[in-house]
């Protein structure tokens, strides 16, 4: 391994050119996830408390799994990857088999003034925190200390040839824990086709807005130094110094009141789409089917000027399966709040599933899952 040192203004870290090569890594702890799911949105009491009560009825019943496919497009080497679903089973053997990814990194943090080395001889991966998993055709497979593979993560993959991989696995709603001070490994979803550059994605964030940003290409960390130039990529994990705190996820921001997703059983929930940018957003919801049975829905409007009830909610029927709704832009600094009903009378069983994708013109994309429960439904 050799690297070519650059030191940082502002950082007690000494950032380098690190050329990865597929040597053996140390043990190291097994890895933590950098990304935890959203906290709760200020709400009241009761509809929290309703929210908790739902949520372990979620985690006691057997629900079918909202669940995705991701698709990442690996070069042979090392390639920096954001692995957004989390794997149904999340050994690593059974995620990369039948693929060529010989080696799976996570780090574990927290980052340290060592993340970045100066010395060719020093190994990285055991001195930063990392948690690394070897195929088993590897001699040396016993060092491996990485045991799952986990969604809204980042991953050091090393691949014996160009390959597509393909992942099936349950969403979660994603939000970053940025460490202040710090580079912060980490990825986010962007469109697959027309993504936005890093200066359009972070320019919300003072504490993101700037150059002190790497990515991996060729087995080189190299610093994206014209941020406004270089476009993000779906599925790619990189470097980030977060200057000071924050807890910037993005140009929209989608808020729960459930750290699961959209819960529904009796009572109504919500979710809040915030612009975190100077522009208009323009924002598309769509459902999307993925299950047998998705969650049947109801968008619940706000009726005016009735003499007998001044304000009150009307649910507007969506249809089922999957559809899409176009939502007018976000102004800076504004949300929207989607209230959202379960159309309980089309359910077909006591649990169902679906996923919401919320799309912005920005190029940014964001999953979250949609739980409906009808208790009477349910069978022992």
């Amino acid at each position: 391994m050799s690297t070519t040192a650059t030191t940082h203004p502002n950082s007690v870290s000494t950032i380098a050119s690190v050329h990865l090569s597929p040597e053996r890594f140390s043990p190291a702890a097994p890895a933590r996830s950098l990304s935890t799911i959203p906290r709760a949105s200020g709400t009241t009491f009761v509809r929290l408390l309703g929210s908790l009560l739902l949520i372990a009825c979620l985690e006691r019943l057997a629900v079918a799994d909202p669940v995705r496919r991701q698709t990442v497009s690996l070069r042979a080497g090392w390639n920096a990857v954001f692995l957004e679903v989390a794997p149904q089973e999340p050994e690593p053997a059974k995620v990369f088999a039948g693929t060529p990814v010989d080696i799976a990194a996570a780090f574990s943090g927290p980052l340290t003034s060592a993340q970045f080395m100066t010395d060719p001889g020093a190994n990285l991966f055991r001195l930063a925190g990392w948690s690394v998993w070897y195929a088993e055709s590897r001699p040396d497979a016993f060092l491996k200390s990485l045991h799952a593979i986990n969604g809204q993560q980042g991953y050091l993959l090393h691949s014996k040839q160009d390959f597509t991989l393909s992942v099936t696995g349950l969403v979660s709603p994603a939000a970053v824990r940025w460490q202040a001070d710090a580079f912060n490994y980490v990825g986010f979803s962007v469109d697959a086709v027309a993504a936005p550059t890093f200066a359009r994605f972070f320019g919300g964030s003072a504490a993101h807005n700037h150059n002190r940003i790497y990515r991996l290409e060729n087995g080189v960390w190299r610093q994206a130094t014209n941020p406004a130039a270089e476009v993000m990529r779906s599925g790619e994990a990189f470097w980030i110094f977060c200057a000071g705190a924050s807890d910037y996820q993005g140009p929209l921001q989608v808020e729960t009141t459930s750290r699961n997703g959209v819960v529904l059983g009796t009572a109504k929930d919500a979710v809040v789409l915030r612009n975190r940018t100077s522009h208009p957003v323009g924002v598309t919801m769509e459902h999307v089917v993925t299950a047998q049975n998705s969650v049947p829905l109801s968008i619940m409007v706000l009726a005016v000027g009735d003499t007998n009830a001044p304000v009150r909610q009307i649910a507007t029927p969506q249809a089922d399966g999957a559809w899409s709704q176009p939502m007018p832009a976000i102004e800076p600094g504004q949300a929207f709040r989607v209230p959202f009903q379960l159309r309980r009378e089309a359910m077909t069983s006591g649990r169902q599933t679906s996923v919401l994708k919320f799309s912005t013109d920005v190029g940014t994309v964001l999953w979250l899952p949609v739980y409906g429960f009808r208790q009477d439904l349910e069978t022992n």
